[in-house]
């Protein structure tokens, strides 16, 4: 009895501090960090590369990993937080300049996009003890091979 007890206390301490955003999405409009930024210094530190998949966004911690999708094409492309921005309240998030070629907005300028958290491994890791995976048995070298073609 007490060593269930302190499992479900340890889970439902681990989903209150995590919070409910852990996979979080949100949709907006999204634009692209033009090239007189590349070489900067970003609000993490970092040195801003435009060839690097990175993102700035408002709230979300640096080093978060978000998979960005272009509503209007539904190219994706999965890019981390570097930088804080976007400036304009009418935009969620910034990208670098190859993600916004790889989600082929570059031309446009601004798009609609959907971003979703990626989990972190530790979330993995969560998910794992909370729903392990059963190894699946190899049944092909199990299965009878007919004497015959069927052609």
């Amino acid at each position: 009895m007490p060593f269930r007890l302190i499992h479900i206390i340890l889970l439902l301490t681990l989903f209150i501090s995590f919070g409910e955003d852990i996979y979080g999405q949100e949709e907006g409009l999204a634009s692209f960090y033009h090239t007189r930024f590349h070489g900067r210094k970003s609000a993490s530190g970092e040195i801003h590369n435009a060839n690097d998949l990175t993102a700035a966004h408002r709230t979300l911690p640096f080093g978060t990993y978000l998979r960005v999708t272009n509503l209007s094409n539904m190219k994706r492309v999965v890019v981390r937080v570097t930088d804080r921005g976007p400036y304009r309240k009418t935009r969620i998030i910034d990208v670098s300049s190859k993600a916004a070629e790889i989600l082929e907005f570059k031309k446009k300028g601004v798009t609609c996009v959907r971003i979703e958290v990626v989990p972190s491994d530790l979330d993995l890791r969560l998910l794992d003890m909370l729903y392990p995976q059963i190894p699946l048995l190899d049944v092909e070298s199990l299965r009878s091979k007919p004497p015959y073609r069927i052609e």
